[in-house]
């Protein structure tokens, strides 16, 4: 009888959420609040202009050069401060080897650090 029971609640969930997935599938079709493609293949690229023939707007993207500058020093200044950490990182793994090297530490595959209890007389 359990079984059963099991088979039927597995079956009456299966069908509420098929159902759930119907009713979210149907409801996306019928929308009508659209946006629209941004992805257009009429899009042209020259040089640091980006403008696309078909905007209504009559404006373009234009990224000027000190604003390219300025996002390549951004990128420049944290490419710089992960090699620091990453350094930084280096020293502590060679440290905590340091460490267990010479018994002072215990390192387990989980990564869990135990200091080892000493003799008490």
């Amino acid at each position: 009888m359990k079984h059963v029971s099991a088979i039927i609640t597995a079956i009456l969930i299966t069908t509420i959420i098929g159902l759930g997935i119907i009713v979210i599938g149907v409801s996306a079709l019928t929308n009508k609040n659209t946006v629209a493609l941004q992805n257009s293949s009429n899009i042209n690229i020259t040089g640091n202009n980006i403008t696309n023939p078909s905007d209504n707007s009559g404006g373009s993207l234009v990224a000027s050069s000190s604003e390219v500058q300025q996002l390549q020093q951004q990128v420049s200044d944290l490419q710089s401060q992960l090699d620091q950490e990453t350094q930084a990182i280096q020293q502590y793994q060679s440290l905590l080897l340091a460490l267990q090297q010479r018994g002072v530490i215990r390192i387990d595959q989980k990564g869990n650090i135990y200091l080892p209890q000493g003799d008490s007389n």
